[in-house]
């Protein structure tokens, strides 16, 4: 089945349609979707294949209202219901658009214009070097190898490791830290936003630039990843497409990740990563290309487990440091506590000796005010008792008075 046979039936297209010319684009979108746009005889078509997730479609040249070029970038399409779709990225826009245009127009097509979709996918691979999107096309069963690259056990549970690598505010160490310490630049990376066709799986796309060795003439390339993960109870499935825009022949390949984070008994969980280069053109390069890719991709997950361990380690050692001066300022707590204890134990015992002393002193006093009183009141029993006796004697004196003189009377 010929190449055009295959588009055909890809987008349901009437036999015979013809087929005048494909460019790789974007449709915009809250996530761009990068695929190839294919402009036929009475329709518009786009197809992307991004981690499984795939868009096919396909604009009726008699249902578009309006086409508009607003700026150096943008092909905006609005339909008679109302709908607009918006392509960019375009390595020549304006060619493209007249071409649009003409077609939908009903305008005459040039020589350029009516050159085929087989005479294109035959263009030197070098020529889209310089192109600034990425390239996707339809892949081929069997172009997939999986490989797995690596396997590492973390001590802690599958939750966890989403926290500290993959969310949005990754705790430990996020792919955007990955990438700084990598020292790249212009680092472009969304929110996690679930899948319009598969709520339970959520996307992201991140944009970089990157530095080059070993690639003639050229000291750094752009970059498009584009990020998945799907959460199960037990699993959790994480994936990465990656075309890298400004290195020889790199719109005729991609590199496409798979980590598997499995959980394990003992609250531990195991991460697996399979990493498999999916050609999308055929080439003459396709040895030196697998070969440089898997090597570079193996490195770079050499170097994201070690800046992992690092954090890990440093995380521990803060938590480890934390608790340490949480016991220590215990114990310095406990023991500034026995001291005021001991100082206000002290201070009581002072207070009661004062109080004691000051007691005993009362009593003492007291004592002697009793002792006083005790021996006024004697001395005035002791009075009056002599007073009682000299008044008897006063009253005997008077009697022998009053005897004597009755007897000399007589």
């Amino acid at each position: 089945m010929s190449a055009k046979d295959l588009l055909i039936q890809l987008f349901g297209l009437p036999k015979g349609e013809i087929i005048f010319q494909d460019y790789s684009c974007a449709l915009k979108g809250l996530i761009s979707k990068y695929g190839r746009v294919f402009i036929a005889e009475n329709h518009i078509c786009f197809y992307a294949n991004l981690a499984g997730s795939k868009t096919n479609l396909v604009i009726k040249l008699d249902d578009v209202s309006k086409l508009d070029s607003k700026n150096k970038s943008d092909i905006d399409i609005t339909l008679k219901d109302g709908r607009t779709f918006c392509f960019n990225g375009f390595h020549d826009k304006d060619q493209v658009y007249n071409l649009m245009n003409a077609l939908i127009s009903g305008q005459p097509l040039s020589n350029q214009q009516t050159m085929q979709t087989t005479t294109d996918s035959a263009r030197d691979d070098d020529s889209q070097i310089e192109n600034a999107e990425v390239e996707i096309q339809f892949l081929q069963q069997g172009a997939s190898m999986d490989q797995e690259m690596c396997k590492f056990t973390f001590s802690f549970n599958l939750d966890k490791f989403f926290e500290f690598f993959f969310a949005d505010d990754a705790l430990v160490y996020s792919i955007a830290d990955h990438r700084q310490s990598e020292k790249d630049t212009d680092i472009q990376l969304t929110k996690w936003t679930p899948m319009e066709d598969n709520p339970a799986m959520f996307q992201r796309e991140m944009k970089n630039v990157i530095k080059l060795t070993g690639v003639p003439f050229k000291d750094k390339s752009r970059m498009h990843k584009l990020f998945t993960y799907k959460k199960e109870a037990d699993k959790l499935i994480y994936t990465c497409t990656t075309h890298t825009l400004d290195v020889p022949y790199g719109n005729s390949f991609q590199a496409e990740e798979k980590w598997e984070v499995s959980q394990l008994e003992d609250n531990k969980c195991l991460l697996k990563i399979f990493a498999s280069v999916v050609f999308t053109k055929s080439t003459m390069m396709k040895g030196t290309i697998m070969s440089k890719t898997m090597s570079g991709l193996k490195e770079d997950y050499e170097k994201w487990i070690n800046n992992v361990k690092i954090r890990l380690e440093a995380m521990a050692k803060s938590q480890k440091s934390q608790t340490s001066n949480i016991n220590h300022e215990f114990e310095d707590s406990k023991k500034l506590d026995d001291n005021i204890l001991n100082k206000i134990m002290q201070t009581n015992q002072s207070q009661q000796q004062k109080q004691n002393t000051s007691q005993s002193q009362l009593y003492q006093g007291r004592k002697s005010e009793l002792l006083y009183l005790l021996s006024i009141f004697l001395l005035i029993i002791i009075m009056l008792i002599q007073i009682g006796i000299l008044n008897k004697q006063s009253q005997k004196l008077e009697n022998l008075e009053l005897l004597v003189l009755k007897l000399q009377q007589r």
